[in-house]
């Protein structure tokens, strides 16, 4: 059985950690002793999923937002609580946050073009100098199609409905990135989905003719660390299981 060192230093290379510069401090945030023997997967590191990682008999944690973010400056309060609670019930802890947006195949973005079988599909959305996101076609598809699609598989679907009546691209970024609007309608999308709103694009959106779709942050990031599961369990042959811990952003 693996340590969970032996499993970050195996995802930090997959994931390729240095592709781009991110405030969340990526990789493991928190070791352990021992060896693992399941690990699991959420989306946020918080005292929820440590305490449902430790009933589901999981020696680690896999997350797209980690504890971790501009570095450790104190350990007090709740803080000193999460980590002391991780090192009681010897859990390890490991987050990868903007790499996991935008890995080509295990990527939260990856995975949404993949459900929308996005065609001729192009990196989209640079941050920090790095597309994070993808853009491509879609079969021609109506507002409340494209709606369906999204409500079938859990995703929310606040709308601002300013584009076109029929939709052939489509440009997704997923999380908290509703300012990209701006980039999707240059790249000639009808349609841009991403997870959270921001009050501003409204006006954006109807000013530059284009739909937009608040899928929900946690929604559209749930995708990065599901796709993970499976390669973690064939590659150092352990259990994995994904912890389902909704936000109502």
């Amino acid at each position: 059985m693996p340590t969970s060192r032996e499993i970050a230093e195996w995802l930090n290379e997959l994931l390729d950690l240095s592709v781009i510069e991110d405030e969340s401090c990526n990789g493991l945030q928190v070791e352990n002793e021992g060896q693992i023997q399941k690990v699991a997967f959420a989306v946020d590191a918080c005292y929820q999923s440590y305490s449902k990682a430790v009933l589901a008999g999981a020696q680690m944690l896999v997350v797209h937002h980690g504890m971790i973010w501009g570095g450790l400056k104190a350990v007090t309060d709740h803080t000193y609580q999460n980590i002391k609670f991780l090192i009681n019930h010897n859990l390890a802890l490991y987050a990868c946050h903007l790499p996991l947006d935008l890995h080509p195949v295990y990527g939260n973005n990856a995975q949404l073009a993949d459900l929308l079988n996005l065609r001729n599909r192009q990196k989209f959305g640079t941050y920090h100098n790095v597309p994070i996101g993808f853009i491509g076609e879609v079969e021609d598809l109506s507002l409340d199609n494209l709606r369906e699609i999204l409500r079938r598989h859990g995703m929310k679907d606040l709308i601002l409905p300013f584009g076109p009546s029929r939709i052939r691209r489509i440009a997704v970024v997923s999380g908290g990135a509703a300012g990209e609007v701006v980039q999707a309608a240059e790249a000639g999308a009808d349609c841009y989905i991403t997870g959270e709103p921001l009050h501003h694009v409204q006006h954006l959106a109807r000013e530059l003719g284009i739909h937009v779709i608040f899928a929900g942050h946690y929604e559209t990031e749930t995708w990065g660390v599901r796709a993970l599961m499976q390669p973690v369990s064939e590659k150092f042959h352990i259990d994995t299981e994904f912890l389902e811990l909704e936000t109502l952003i």
